[in-house]
């Protein structure tokens, strides 16, 4: 595994490194406010913060208000996920694992530059299938996977488009499979998915012994009530009664749903 952070090296030390080493940083790369003062770089012709990062980092955060000690986002890009539920929860400890420099280049920059905030937050450039965790394990873990396979439709020419939405190094069986390597017996796992690719993601789970106990669907518009992404919650301890949440992004008359300006509220997110 190539560990972009280390002990005697700050954020702002790993980002100059890959930024050096890495000759295309893009030229199109823009600072965003995410989330209160933090801010991230993203490319105005790459991939960007999108709904299923807001509703993954929101729904691990509304189902865990607790601080957790060690919190992991399993392909973390440009650190959308990693820095929403960083800046909310506060976890002492939060590790993104991204395989493309380039996003690991831009998500350490925005780490380097955040301000006072308590946690130690780091980025991991590697493929996280590779890791051997060697029995470490988190309290928290998100996944925001890609969602086609290879052969589903044209492949973007830009690198960076292209592997977050096609699985070319795995799809969300790899991140079932990693999280729970990385999970103890009270940890939860948040991972979006399209729902109608449901099965995939919960015949894998099952594989991999975690069991549902938490699910949130999103649909597109209120007068079209069939969701699109889901977010679901696993653990290894069988629950009675899954959570569920329903909630449409956009009214019929196309205007944000006054059920997600509250999830925007709760999770503190700047406005498009």
């Amino acid at each position: 595994m190539s560990d972009e952070s280390n002990a005697g090296e700050g954020a702002q030390g790993v980002a100059d490194r890959i930024q050096a080493r890495l000759a295309d940083w893009p030229q199109d790369a823009g600072r965003d406010r995410l989330i209160g003062d933090w801010h991230i770089y993203q490319r105005r012709g790459g991939h960007r913060t999108g709904t299923d990062d807001l509703i993954t980092a929101w729904y691990a955060i509304h189902r865990n208000p607790t601080p957790p000690a060690r919190y992991l986002d399993l392909g973390c890009g440009v650190g959308s996920v990693l820095l929403m539920v960083s800046h909310k929860l506060r976890p002492k400890t939060a590790v993104g694992v991204e395989a493309q420099a380039q996003s690991v280049a831009m998500a350490a920059r925005a780490i380097a530059e955040l301000p006072e905030h308590g946690s130690h937050i780091e980025v991991r450039h590697a493929d996280f299938r590779d890791i051997d965790f060697g029995g470490e394990c988190y309290d928290l873990i998100t996944g925001s996977p890609p969602y086609f396979p290879l052969d589903a439709g044209v492949l973007p020419d830009d690198p960076q488009r292209r592997a977050c939405r096609f699985e070319e190094r795995g799809g969300v069986e790899a991140y079932l499979e990693t999280a729970a390597r990385a999970m103890g017996a009270q940890s939860r796992l948040y991972i979006v998915f399209q729902t109608r690719w449901s099965e995939r993601v919960t015949t894998s789970a099952a594989r991999h012994r975690l069991h549902l106990s938490g699910q949130a669907d999103f649909s597109t518009r209120a007068d079209n009530p069939d969701p699109f992404l889901t977010v679901f919650e696993f653990s290894q301890q069988a629950v009675e009664a899954p959570h569920r949440f329903r909630c449409s992004v956009r009214a019929a008359d196309g205007t944000i749903s006054p059920e997600y300006q509250r999830i925007r509220l709760e999770l503190g997110v700047a406005e498009n």
